[in-house]
């Protein structure tokens, strides 16, 4: 065999595996994104499973939770730093989670449970005054599609 024939059986022989390792690499790259997502929507679930549970089995602080709407500008500096802390822990993750739908890492699906969530976010006093400690951390198209979301109304809260 000539070493001509030799040289293009090789060369379609490395064309094959290109190929075969680029399919490889989508596959790969799909099933991250899936797992991203999946993680993404877990950590979503222990938030909101963290806080219901606070909310079911501790009771100061289930009223403390419903005094941050109705006393906030009767709060000592303990609480309000109380509850600002508590509105970083609720806000950090929602910011996070918009940053991944702009990376597009969250389908329209996953986006209209985080807009109800950031729309329930701005309508609290703590939470808003969170934001303006932490907002800076994230980018300023973060910021400024945050900042345009409109509050639930205060009744809808109340309820």
């Amino acid at each position: 065999m000539p070493l001509q024939e030799i040289y293009y059986i090789t060369e379609m022989i490395v064309g094959v595996a290109v190929i075969i390792s680029i399919v490889f690499v989508a596959i790969e790259l799909r099933q991250n994104t899936y797992l991203m997502r999946a993680t993404m929507a877990d950590q979503r679930k222990q938030n909101v499973n963290w806080f219901f549970e606070r909310l079911v089995t501790d009771a100061e602080f289930r009223n403390f939770h419903r005094r941050i709407d109705a006393e906030w500008n009767e709060f000592d500096e303990d609480d309000r730093d109380r509850a600002i802390f508590l509105g970083i822990r609720t806000i950090r993750p929602t910011l996070d989670e918009l940053v991944a739908h702009f990376d597009g890492q969250i389908s329209p699906e996953e986006y209209r449970s985080l807009e109800w969530k950031m729309r329930l976010d701005a309508s609290r006093p703590h939470n808003q005054k969170a934001y303006e400690l932490i907002k800076t951390s994230y980018p300023r198209k973060i910021q400024n599609h945050y900042e345009s979301i409109e509050p639930l109304d205060s009744e809808i809260i109340r309820r």
